[in-house]
């Protein structure tokens, strides 16, 4: 797996693969911690964006509308989005 950016102590290392980290010398738990960072990142940036394409047009629909079906539409994407992105820890 590939991490965006990986900060040690004094260096920043851009677009590294875990295996180049550890060949580099860096201990497995550092690059573990980096990996999850990166992961939770991900997560979180998927989210927003699924949020943003999927589940915020059916939120407008029911302000709009006020019907219950509707409600249930946007809340139903919203646990959908959350079930596909799951953060760490839940």
């Amino acid at each position: 797996m590939m991490i965006k950016e990986f900060r040690n102590k004094d260096q920043t290392f851009y677009n590294v693969t875990v295996e180049q980290l550890l060949e580099m010398g860096f201990s497995k738990a550092e690059v573990d911690t980096a990996l999850q960072v990166e992961q939770a990142a991900d997560i979180a940036f998927n989210r927003r964006l699924a949020y943003r394409t999927d589940s915020d047009p059916l939120y407008m629909e029911w302000q709009y509308d006020q019907t219950e079906a509707k409600e249930k539409a946007w809340r139903a994407k919203v646990a959908e989005i959350k079930a596909r992105y799951p953060l760490p820890g839940e």
